[in-house]
């Protein structure tokens, strides 16, 4: 395992250390991260991020935020992150619907991304 990794909200740093891959989803397309991986920078979209060492997955819902990679250094600031052990499901299922509503009444900017990010925990969550 050469790749470190952080992952980290404006609130506290949810987990970090070592790993053998990183799978992200970029606001231009999932992508994967390993030894040696070039330098760059990736805006994220609501998504799974995927974090696998020593033959585990770390699964991790993400709301939005950003992705570096290093030296093989990976830092993800993120907006939200949970564990998928982490989500309450009934939770999840009433945020999205409750934000699927109230995109759909108002065409509001800010309910798409609550109901990407909701769509979101509910597929990490694997309901």
């Amino acid at each position: 395992m050469a790749l470190t990794y952080e992952i980290v909200t404006p609130e506290k740093r949810v987990a970090q250390g070592p790993c053998d891959e990183v799978r992200a989803p970029g606001a231009l397309g999932s992508f994967g991260i390993r030894a040696g991986h070039v330098s760059f920078m990736s805006a994220l979209q609501p998504g799974a991020l995927v974090v696998t060492a020593g033959g585990r997955d770390e699964v991790y819902a993400v709301g939005g935020g950003f992705l570096q990679i290093d030296k093989d250094r990976i830092i993800v600031l993120a907006d939200s992150v949970e564990a998928r052990a982490e989500i309450d499901i009934d939770r999840a299922r009433r945020a999205l619907a409750d934000a699927t509503e109230k995109l759909r009444a108002a065409q509001d900017p800010a309910e798409a991304a609550r109901a990407k990010r909701a769509a979101a925990r509910l597929m990490v969550a694997g309901k």
